[in-house]
């Protein structure tokens, strides 16, 4: 009988042992293709992404010495997105703009899931619930199209995961290591750097509770806080900012601070977008999950509540824009689910489970992802249109975008197309306003004076503002030679000047269409001082 028992509890074991091996190759093989959705549509819906490729782009230009618009642009070296456009920049000399970016995104996403597995492991939390890792990194920051701050996410949590070790055991050695991880996250996201470095500063009050191990604990994050100061202090010498930019600020202390929980997983409900009654549902089912598999908070570690904590606190006490910087607290969405499964661990006397129970997480991120690709696949249908109206431009010149309809119905997006002209600022060696290098953090900014008087007042220039608001000759509109207009109705009456200086329509596809400033193109900018 003892054998009979032994067997049988041996054949139960390789059951459960290969159960979890299938599980793990399934995990494995559903984040694989999570990366790969990055491919699927030419242009990924993402709504600040062509501003970005511009950047890229004519920086991959000013550095070779080659960029016609150097009297109208410069490098600005004291940046805090080094890390994301440089190696943008290399990748530029060996791939197209848009594949590089969309490479490294990919690659940022493997690192993101990869360092929250390592997290969990560091933490004892539950493996069961790392499908939790996956949906996340496609919700507000992507549909936003935040690129320096997705490349970054991957190394704030690494920074996180060091941060813990050095938290339990602060040696020198790995206080050294420690702050030279914290410099590369700097020159990351000044905004992950921020939130990381409270998580890491947690911890160590937690793991140090004598003062005088403590103090000298603390010195890799003083050292670092003082770098930032006078890397900050300097880079304002040389990077005028603008009136008010430093302390223009925006709370947004409202009832639309609820929706942070739909920006962890899929399309924005405000900001610019459609409420998705789908993503709502999975996303409470996806947060059921810990009491669906029988997890229970980990009582025995304290610090494995730190990170949710830390969201939370963004989520109430971040204001929504500073610094001509937009959506401050709602990007943190994306580490909302990540740090919600770091603070359960699995039942020390594991209850067998009902196969749809088993499958809970997998079949939900398996929907979501099925969602989400359909939704590319309907984009890239959609987005076509504008690659035969940029192919009738000649590279090389100034543009001005003009999109007047922003949505997409595709994707359920009101915004996404924003900024879409800059595609041939990325790919046809041009220049396009509205610009991102009005802005202070940017790797690449006009020079003093040499942006349009329109978008000087940063606080107040946007490109639906342009576009709603165009006006010929207070928009000095001479200077610039293509117009990339994006509309489902008629141009309002008397949109472009009457007459010799009324554009040439070029080429017009869906909503597209592409005008010529035949007769009255002025190719510089003219005296606004």
């Amino acid at each position: 009988m003892g054998d009979v028992g032994s067997n049988a509890l041996t054949w139960r074991l390789r059951g459960l042992l290969k159960e979890v091996e299938v599980q793990r190759l399934a995990f494995v093989a559903t984040v694989i293709f999570a990366g790969a959705t990055f491919w699927f549509a030419p242009r990924l819906p993402m709504t600040d992404l062509p501003q970005h490729a511009g950047q890229v782009a004519v920086l991959h230009d000013l550095v070779l010495g080659t960029s016609k618009w150097e009297a109208l642009l410069h490098v600005n070296y004291f940046t805090p997105y080094l890390v994301g456009y440089s190696l943008a920049l290399l990748l530029s000399f060996v791939l197209p703009v848009s594949a590089a970016l969309k490479l490294l995104l990919a690659l940022a996403y493997y690192g993101f899931v990869a360092a929250c597995v390592a997290l969990r492991g560091r933490l004892g939390g539950d493996r069961r619930l790392d499908w939790l890792f996956i949906p996340g990194f496609f919700g507000f920051a992507y549909a936003w199209g935040f690129y320096t701050f997705l490349i970054a996410a991957p190394l704030g949590l690494l920074f996180v995961l060091l941060a813990h070790r050095y938290a339990d055991r602060p040696t020198p050695a790995l206080g050294v290591v420690l702050f030279l991880a914290d410099l590369a996250l700097f020159f990351s996201h000044g905004l992950v750097f921020l939130f990381a470095n409270c998580i890491g500063g947690m911890f160590l009050l937690l793991g140090c509770r004598r003062v005088a191990h403590l103090l000298p604990a603390l010195l890799p994050y003083v050292a670092v806080g003082l770098w930032c100061l006078v890397y900050a202090l300097v880079g304002l010498r040389f990077e005028a900012a603008r009136s008010g930019e430093l302390f223009d600020i925006t709370w947004g202390w409202d009832l639309t601070r609820l929706d942070f929980l739909i920006f962890s997983m899929g399309w924005p409900t405000t900001g610019g977008f459609d409420a998705n009654w789908t993503l709502t549902v999975l996303l409470l089912l996806v947060l059921g999950a810990p009491l669906v598999l029988g997890a229970r908070f980990n009582r025995r570690d304290s610090t494995v509540f730190v990170p949710f904590l830390m969201v939370l606190l963004v989520w109430a006490f971040v204001p929504d824009a500073a610094m001509s910087t937009w959506f401050l607290y709602q990007r943190f969405a994306l580490f909302l689910l990540p740090f919600y499964a770091l603070m359960f661990q699995a039942p020390a006397d594991p209850v067998p489970l009902g196969v749809m129970r088993r499958l809970w997480l997998p079949l939900l991120c398996w929907a979501f992802l099925a969602l989400y690709a359909e939704r590319l696949r309907a984009f890239a249908t959609e987005s076509a249109a504008f690659d035969e109206v940029l192919a009738a431009a000649q590279p090389g010149h100034r543009a001005l975008g003009l999109v007047l309809d922003q949505g997409s119905a595709a994707i359920r997006s009101r915004a996404v197309y924003a900024h879409f002209p800059l595609w041939y600022q990325a790919e046809k060696a041009g220049f396009v306003d509205f610009n991102f290098a009005v802005f202070l953090p940017q790797v690449v900014r006009y020079r003093l004076d040499r942006a349009p008087a329109t978008f000087r007042d940063t606080a107040s220039a946007s490109a639906w503002r342009i576009a709603e608001d165009f006006d010929w000759t207070r928009d000095q509109a001479a200077i610039y030679r293509y117009f990339f207009v994006r509309r489902t109705a008629p141009l309002p009456p008397a949109y472009f000047p009457a007459g010799r200086c009324e554009p040439v329509l070029l080429r017009s596809v869906g909503p597209w269409s592409v005008f010529e400033n035949v007769n009255c193109h002025s190719a510089s900018l003219p005296d606004v001082r």
